[in-house]
C-alpha cells in the first residue's frame, strides 16, 4: 500500500502541476486579450476623436463666414444710423439756435405749469 500511496501522491502532484500550468496559460491568455482590447479601444477612440475634430473644423469654417457677414451688416447699419443722426442734427441745428435765442431775448412771464 505504501507504493500505491506514493504512486497516488505522485499522480496528484503531477495533476496539480498540470493544473498550475493551465491556470498560468489562462492568465497569460487573459492578459494578452486585455492588452489587445485596450489597444483596439485606444485606436477606436483616436479615430472617433479625429472624426469629431474634423466635423468641428468643418462646422467652424462654415459658420465663420456667417459671423463676418453679420458683423459687416451690423457695422453698416450702425454707420447708416449715425449718418442719419448727423443729418438730422445738421438740419435742426439752426432751429435750436433760434429757439434758444428767442427764449433768452423774449422771456415769457408767468408761473410754470408744475409749480403749485
Amino acid at each position: 500500500m505504501d507504493s500505491a500511496q506514493s504512486n497516488g501522491i505522485a499522480t496528484l502532484l503531477k495533476a496539480e502541476k498540470e493544473a498550475q500550468k493551465i491556470v498560468s496559460e489562462a492568465r497569460k491568455y487573459r492578459q494578452e486579450k486585455l492588452k489587445e482590447a485596450k489597444k483596439d479601444a485606444s485606436n477606436e477612440i483616436a479615430q472617433y476623436k479625429a472624426q469629431k475634430d474634423k466635423e468641428l473644423k468643418t462646422h467652424s469654417e462654415q459658420n465663420e463666414g456667417g459671423l463676418d457677414d453679420l458683423k459687416a451688416q451690423a457695422e453698416s447699419s450702425i454707420q447708416a444710423q449715425l449718418e442719419e443722426i448727423d443729418q438730422i442734427t445738421e438740419n435742426k441745428k439752426q432751429q435750436v439756435v433760434n429757439l434758444l435765442i428767442n427764449a433768452v431775448i423774449n422771456p415769457v412771464g408767468g408761473m410754470h405749469v408744475n409749480a403749485s
